[in-house]
């Protein structure tokens, strides 16, 4: 699913220093298996970057094994090259999202005898050397809807009187709508008859349409955005620090990444509904190393697997109220007993989704 413009380049930078050209390999000249992770790009303290810590994971802990991480850049037409580049000179090749299927499912069919992953796809693989793996979004969006609602009529020092909380999404994709499908009902099981405010920034790293998006919710009486934009989403956490209003993290635990260059911004997010991408890549390259990961198949990792969960970090425990933290212990209780079913806006027609969103702002 997944900051300042100061930041982006400070972390571009720690990146390439970590990373080189990507993630410097490791190991020695007897290591025969060679993996590489190929993003668009380093830098957004979220989705890549959580992805890329997965295979730094690999080159610490995993004997046997080398692993680098390649930023093919933004620029589609350069994609099915580095793919097919990748293919040519390592034995798994890993990619992620919609995005990035074509391309990978392309080299994929010239190299049978090389493995592919696909770590956020929710589809099962066309070609039996690739294995395909989601995470239940929509299972992110509802814990996250419950946090935010929980903190939006509770005492929270920033949380105001209004039943009113927003979503800012990069795109209005289902892959970005599942997390709001989820986020609304969360909401709903907190406070029924709570508002839920929705913007796109119709891209993904339009930080300035973010931050623009998220002053006019708050203006509107939210006191807490989901940051579901992206990069942009940096946007969106500096209205919340002009604002004096709050948000919610996503795929990675945002609050501690502020912690060190911008407190004041690090305690405006409450919590983050995380996808455990660096541990399910770090698991699937071992898997697949050892001959043991079952290409030709689609997994999908949910709360119960502790392929989600919600960040409790300490700004957490410092920031939310006793009724927050027990509307979010209830929320994971219920949902790892399976007596919660959320709904996903991967089996929705858009029109349900667009009748959803409506029917949330009213």
């Amino acid at each position: 699913m997944k900051k300042t413009i100061c930041m982006l380049l400070t972390c571009a930078l720690a990146a390439t220093a970590l990373f080189g050209c990507g993630l410097k390999e490791g190991g020695t000249e007897e290591e025969s298996y060679k993996a590489v992770l190929l993003v668009p790009a380093l830098g957004d303290q979220s989705f890549y970057d959580t992805a890329a810590k997965g295979m730094e994971q690999v080159n610490e802990k995993m004997e046997g094994v080398s692993a680098k991480v390649i930023e093919m850049g933004s620029d589609e037409s350069k994609w099915e090259s580095a793919f097919m580049d990748a293919a040519a000179d390592y034995d798994l090749i890993i990619g992620g999202t919609w995005q990035s299927e074509p391309y990978l499912e392309k080299a994929a069919a010239e190299y049978p005898d090389k493995k592919f992953i696909n770590f956020d796809y929710d589809t099962d693989p066309a070609i039996e050397n690739i294995f395909t793996m989601f995470y239940n979004t929509n299972e992110i969006g509802w814990l996250s809807g419950v946090a935010a609602a929980a903190a939006s009529v509770s005492d929270m020092e920033n949380a105001n009187e209004e039943k009113v909380i927003g979503f800012i999404g990069s795109m209005d994709i289902p892959g970005i709508n599942d997390f709001l499908v989820g986020y609304i009902e969360g909401a709903r099981y907190v406070e029924p008859d709570i508002q839920v405010l929705t913007g796109y920034c119709n891209d993904f790293y339009d930080a300035a349409k973010a931050k623009e998006l998220a002053l006019s919710q708050y203006k509107s009486g939210a006191d807490v955005i989901y940051l579901g934009a992206a990069t942009g989403s940096s946007g969106i956490v500096d209205a919340a620090k002009e604002m004096g209003k709050y948000t919610i993290g996503v795929d990675t635990d945002q609050g501690l990444l502020y912690e060190d260059t911008d407190k004041e911004k690090a305690y405006t997010i409450i919590t983050s509904g995380i996808k455990a991408l660096d541990t399910s890549i770090y698991n699937a390259v071992e898997l697949a190393k050892n001959g043991e990961l079952k290409f030709g198949t689609h997994e999908v990792y949910g709360f119960d697997t502790d392929g989600i969960y919600l960040a409790k970090n300490h700004i957490y425990e410092e920031i939310t109220t006793d009724s927050v933290k027990e509307w979010v212990t209830k929320a994971e209780e219920e949902l790892k007993a399976g007596k919660i079913t959320v709904s996903s806006a991967f089996t929705m027609s858009q029109e349900e989704v667009e009748a959803l969103r409506e029917g949330a702002k009213e």
